[in-house]
């Protein structure tokens, strides 16, 4: 059975900037400060934790966003780049040099097609 493997190689900048996008789009509450520092954590839980640099001791300055929301946000990411991500594919993050990367995985299905050799 044919097998696809295809992996997504993204940036911290990426990853942070595809975060904020997703908090914003889906109501997740974030400081409304510069990120001053970031943690992608490329361990096994992929996640991330933003540092806001916030002025009011009142207001939380940091922010973890988990591997499955992580995952959702770089697949929006992708989607407004036009980068092409193949919609029957299982998608999971994994460490990859130091970076994060999204991986995808697709088993073929081979059809019953009889080949001959030509004589």
């Amino acid at each position: 059975m044919p097998l696809e493997r295809r992996r997504i190689i993204f940036s911290d900048d990426e990853v942070v900037s595809a975060a904020l996008a997703h908090c914003k789009s889906s109501g997740i509450a974030i400081p409304d400060a510069a990120v001053e520092a970031a943690d992608v954590a490329i361990d096994e839980d992929c996640s991330l934790t933003m540092t806001f640099a916030v002025t009011s001791p009142d207001q939380s300055d940091e922010v973890h966003i988990d591997s499955e929301t992580l995952l959702q946000a770089l697949v929006s990411f992708c989607r407004v780049a036009a980068v092409p991500l193949p919609r029957a594919a299982s998608k999971r993050l994994e460490p990859m040099d130091g970076a994060l990367s999204m991986v995808f995985h697709t088993d073929r299905v081979r059809g019953s097609v009889k080949c001959s050799a030509a004589a």
